[in-house]
């Protein structure tokens, strides 16, 4: 488990409370695909929307330069620079993948622009989370499942850390961004790498 990194954050809308949205990579990549919960009851498509960061629609924009797949430089409140990854902004809040594992939530004023070359790690989410922004609702994709095969769907939902995809046979699941591209290029080769 990596070190708490203290950065700035948002108050929770709902409780008034810091909220930082401590996830892993895990939790905001790959399939769920009706996986029951340790209390034994299937998780709603509420529950698949939330666990990937809320519907995403009717968002005002964020300050110029800060997009998903942009890689920046926060700062902890220690004074720690880290390197990440704009995954999904608004004009009111920036969510950050820090080292790959932690998903943070911070005000606009807390991105700087990163000078000199990302580690490849940080440049792989940055080129995933870029192609994910550029995905709309309704649009064919592929994705990968949790085996590792490529399948196609439709994009129905697009939320900020992935989306819910309806499969060719009818049921929904929800894929983190890391594991959505478009169904095909111009000249028909997958939209992505796994």
């Amino acid at each position: 488990m990596g070190k708490k990194i203290n950065l700035p954050l948002l108050p929770d809308a709902w409780s008034g409370r810091s909220r930082d949205h401590a996830k892993t990579a895990g939790d905001v990549t790959g399939e769920k695909r009706g996986k029951t919960d340790p209390k034994g009851k299937k998780p709603s498509l509420d529950d698949a929307r939330n666990r990937l960061g809320g519907r995403t629609n009717n968002e005002e924009p964020a300050p110029a330069g800060i997009v998903p797949g942009r890689v920046v430089r926060v700062f902890a409140n220690d004074g720690a620079a880290h390197v990440a990854v704009v995954v999904f902004a608004n004009a009111d809040e920036v969510h950050i993948l820090i080292d790959g594992t932690k998903l943070r939530r911070v005000p606009p004023s807390a991105v700087h622009a990163h000078e000199g070359e990302a580690p490849s790690s940080v440049a792989k989410i940055a080129a995933d989370a870029h192609v994910f922004s550029r995905l709309a609702e309704g649009e064919m994709i592929r994705y990968a499942d949790d085996s590792g095969g490529l399948l196609s769907g439709k994009l129905v939902e697009k939320c900020r850390y992935g989306a819910l995809v309806v499969r060719d046979d009818g049921a929904v699941v929800a894929v983190g961004f890391r594991k959505l591209w478009p169904a095909a290029s111009v000249n028909g080769a997958r939209g992505g790498a796994a």
